[in-house]
């Protein structure tokens, strides 16, 4: 009954239009105040305790190292190799260098927000202007910035492992193929939905024609953005080798930004490095209220039970552990649609990743698993962040993209569900560095 109550307020204010963080709260305040059981001493405690970690300070420092090399110029270079790595090969060529240099750059910031914002406002103002209908845009660069999560270092992963004490490290790597895999699917879709509407779109470069052999251009913008080919080498040499925690690998990331910014490309002013940290301050202050709020939430969940409550009512329909996570990523699935990623997995990581041990699944596989079907939420109509983030940079409602980003989004759930059967896909590189 207790779960039940929690949930409907939770959503009930939702509705009414109360940000996230503070629904959450006023949720969890509100079962505390009918319990008699529960302390109200608890509020203070998880609400601090959930902000309370050191792995958790890799956040900022993730964040701030996107936005300095967003600054700098390095997100225009990652473009810039992209294209000219595949963007005059392929039909519809613009939209693989999005889906490219997102990749790129999610070995780099590790913040989905940041890496859509950055090649939004870069690649949707090109690709609307070399013929792309708006639609198409947003929805490759709104699902190409879920690779962003995945491709370490991840903000995300971060979290989760804070949450369920598993290692960051083994997660990280654990989402390497499944960031590459979200990758190809999505330019095969690109492809696709390019052939159906007439694109036939090959370009020269997205900051200019260049002169000279291809291989010397191509020297020429590998150089250039060497050092943000570099940088996720570092952090996760670093992470894995045991040299740096995923914290100090965030403060190795900004230094390469601020070195790379100040002395290679001289192009971060003092100025520009304010303004990245006021955007970094501000960004920071929203996930660590979602976490804060979120922690108690998710611990009035456990002091409930919800994982055997959970698992009861799953029972009922099948006793396949298979069903069980299928039921379970649906359920994800659905809450994404008015849950932010952050908020969902904060409140669910815990007593899921109880479920999925009870289950009898590895838990780097399945806690990858749970990552990735809560990151297409962030894709997903009224509350979808990345979505919001493109249909803001493009000019047009958000109604006009839904029809387009349902085939990304049904593409990158389909890679989940294989996932789902092939745990090898996401355990091997995690078992081949630290022999699981």
């Amino acid at each position: 009954m207790t779960i039940t109550i929690l949930f409907i307020s939770f959503f009930a204010l939702l509705a009414l239009g109360m940000p996230i963080a503070f629904a959450v709260g006023v949720a969890s305040l509100l079962i505390i105040a009918l319990d008699p059981t529960l302390l109200a001493y608890i509020v203070t405690s998880k609400f601090f305790a959930g902000i309370d970690s050191f792995t958790l300070l890799a956040i900022p420092f993730f964040i701030f190292a996107g936005e300095l090399c967003t600054e700098s110029g390095l997100t225009a270079r990652i473009v810039h190799f992209a294209n000219v790595l595949v963007g005059r090969f392929f039909r519809v060529g613009l939209a693989y260098v999005n889906i490219l240099s997102s990749m790129i750059f999610a070995g780099v910031s590790g913040s989905i927000t940041a890496d859509s914002a950055a090649m939004g406002s870069l690649l949707i103002p090109s690709m609307k202007k070399e013929g792309y209908d708006s639609d198409y845009a947003v929805a490759v660069t709104a699902t190409s910035g879920t690779i962003g999560a995945l491709i370490p270092p991840s903000i995300l992963m971060v979290l989760y492992g804070s949450l369920t004490s598993l290692s960051v490290g083994q997660l990280f790597l654990g989402g390497i193929v499944p960031g590459f895999l979200f990758g190809a699917t999505l330019m095969i879709v690109a492809y696709v939905v390019g052939r159906l509407r007439g694109y036939d779109f090959r370009i020269s470069d997205v900051a200019g024609a260049s002169e000279g052999p291809y291989w010397k251009e191509l020297l020429r913008a590998f150089r250039s953005a060497s050092i943000a080919l570099i940088i996720p080498l570092i952090i996760v040499g670093g992470i894995v080798g045991g040299f740096a925690t995923p914290t100090e690998a965030g403060v190795l990331a900004v230094a390469c930004a601020l070195i790379a910014g100040l002395f290679f490309y001289r192009t971060l002013s003092w100025r520009r490095i304010y303004e990245a940290s006021y955007r970094t301050a501000l960004l920071t202050a929203v996930v660590m209220a979602i976490i804060a709020f979120s922690t108690l939430f998710s611990d009035i969940l456990t002091r409930n039970d919800f994982q055997n409550w959970l698992l009861g009512n799953i029972g009922m329909v099948s006793e396949n552990r298979y069903v069980y996570l299928t039921l379970i990523l649906l359920m994800l699935f659905v809450l994404g649609f008015v849950l932010d990623v952050t908020a969902m997995l904060i409140m669910f990581a815990a007593p899921l990743s109880a479920i999925g041990l009870t289950l009898g699944f590895d838990p780097i596989h399945f806690g990858v698993i749970i990552v990735m079907v809560s990151l297409l939420g962030a894709c997903t109509p009224p509350v979808g962040t990345l979505l919001l983030i493109g249909c803001s940079i493009a000019n047009i409602p958000l109604t006009r993209v839904v029809g387009t980003v349902a085939w990304f989004v049904g593409a990158q759930l389909l890679v989940c569900i294989f996932l789902m059967f092939v745990p090898e896909a996401v355990t091997f590189v995690p078992n081949l560095v630290f022999n699981r």
